[in-house]
């Protein structure tokens, strides 16, 4: 069953080690599915989009800007979540 992401704190201890993170996307139809680990060394997340195979390393303060990544909106509006599967 996934796990819904409901802040930053929460997305941070869920990616430590790496795992297969989506955003439900058109009424739950659809879903763009990422990979993510985090870092908190240097406070950094690494994330890899598999929908079009890119990827970013991006300090924590920018994953909730939407001019980054639509990660941050996501987990706004409750749909980020963390895929247990």
């Amino acid at each position: 069953m996934p796990k819904k992401i409901n802040s930053i704190e929460e997305l941070k201890a869920a990616a430590g080690d790496g795992a297969e993170f989506f955003i439900l996307l058109a009424n739950g139809f659809a879903r763009s599915s990422k990979y993510i680990s985090y870092d908190p060394t240097d406070d950094r997340f690494w994330i890899f989009n598999e929908i079009d195979g890119t990827d970013q390393n991006l300090k924590s303060k920018n994953v909730m800007k939407k001019r980054f990544t639509n990660i941050g909106e996501a987990i706004t509006k409750g749909a980020f979540y963390k895929d247990d599967n």
